[in-house]
């Protein structure tokens, strides 16, 4: 039971961050016309790259922040602040500035193959995702933790495919309104994860805050 509530702990702000429902208008612009086939190949090899990208940052955990010599309360106060950011973008249903940029998208449309770049980083594997795997990973010394983690990364990989591959029929289903709706109340419970990561970050860099 405690490892499947920490699990669910891990995968629910991965699963907010990455957005595969927030992207499927991104993967249909992307894919707009090609034949189904190959449709489901880009979505899959999309969705492997994320996941082997976020796998890697998980795996190298606190090494990146000791490399830059940051501490990792710090990392959580601005790992929070960042995904607060995200989550205000999506609670007024915007763009991500963090996704791609309208050019980036522009240029992928003139290339075959775009699951890589921009479908698997940035916009899957982009720096909220990464932020969010290094602040669940930081300062955990279990490889328990890690590995939950990466099972989070493969589940929401796999959810992710599976939306790609149905993103037509969705799209239909929910309409602009409806997936408006489900990314904004995902961006209000991000936005209390983020205050989360940011109080927690401060308690460590202030204990006199925590009585």
């Amino acid at each position: 039971m405690e490892f499947l509530k920490g699990f669910l702990h891990i995968l629910v702000p991965l699963f907010i961050i990455v957005d595969p429902i927030g992207c499927i208008p991104l993967f249909l612009g992307l894919t707009c016309n090609l034949p189904p086939s190959k449709r489901q190949k880009i979505a899959l090899k999309a969705s492997l790259v994320a996941a082997f990208v976020l796998s890697a940052f998980a795996l190298l955990r606190d090494r990146l922040l000791l490399y830059f010599n940051i501490s990792i309360a710090s990392f959580r106060v601005a790992g929070g602040l960042i995904l607060l950011l995200i989550a205000l973008q999506m609670i007024q249903a915007q763009p991500r500035a963090t996704k791609s940029r309208p050019e980036e998208e522009e240029e992928s449309r003139q290339k075959e193959d775009v699951a890589t770049v921009p479908l698997g980083v940035p916009i899957l594997a982009g720096p909220g995702a990464i932020t969010t795997v290094l602040v669940l990973t930081a300062g955990q010394a279990s490889f328990e933790i890690r590995l939950k983690v990466i099972l989070a990364v493969i589940l929401v990989a796999f959810i992710t495919f599976i939306t790609f591959v149905y993103a037509n029929r969705i799209a239909k289903m929910l309409g602009q309104t409806g997936t408006n709706l489900f990314v904004r109340i995902m961006g209000l419970i991000l936005a209390v994860i983020s205050v989360e990561y940011m109080a927690r970050g401060l308690g460590e860099l202030f204990p006199g805050l925590v009585k």
